[in-house]
């Protein structure tokens, strides 16, 4: 987006509202098909807008508990037993920017998730693929060898990841590894 004047950032905008009010709608009462159908009908600056759209219609200073109370669901999609114990506001659970060299694509990551594909990535890349394919609950082994890593290299970046957390005061969930259930 910032190749664009600001004019043209905010007719993007302002074009986008209507793709952002939907990916609203679609997150709360729709399906995951609904939003995967919303989203990959845009491009890359198009989810950058929509994205900075979502920003601005929520409050930093709203309670995190309130603002995710709708989500009744774990990540494997059965219903919590637990509400939220975390009791602080969007702003807090915001981590600082940090730059992080020379960037993170994204579907890199994704792809070099994904069978069979051999995917080149920075020490940034890697260092989230580690994180997002633990979380998803991928065995160490199962990550070591999408990365084609060792899996004592997996399970340090892991360790690593979670003291980086803790450290900026970041919250992670606890993450299933193999039958092994690991608490952040």
């Amino acid at each position: 987006m910032s190749a664009l004047t600001a004019e043209q950032r905010g007719d993007m905008v302002e074009a986008l509202m209507p793709e952002a009010a939907g990916l609203v709608v679609d997150v709360h009462e729709g399906s995951a098909d609904d939003i995967k159908t919303r989203l990959r009908g845009l491009t890359r600056h198009e989810l950058e807008a929509v994205a900075v759209v979502l920003a601005a219609l929520a409050d930093p200073d709203r309670g995190l508990k309130e603002a995710l109370a709708w989500v009744t669901f774990d990540e494997r999609g059965e219903p919590c037993r637990q509400p939220l114990a975390v009791v602080r506001t969007v702003r807090d659970a915001a981590p600082v920017v940090k730059p992080k060299g020379v960037g993170i694509d994204a579907a890199a990551v994704e792809r070099a998730l994904g069978p069979g594909s051999a995917v080149a990535l920075n020490r940034d890349e890697r260092r989230l693929a580690i994180e997002v394919g633990i979380r998803r609950g991928m065995s160490y082994d199962d990550v070591a060898e999408r990365l084609r890593m060792d899996r004592e290299a997996v399970k340090r970046a892991w360790e690593r990841a979670k003291n980086r957390a803790r450290l900026e005061g970041r919250w992670l969930p606890p993450v299933a590894v193999g039958d092994i259930r690991d608490v952040a």
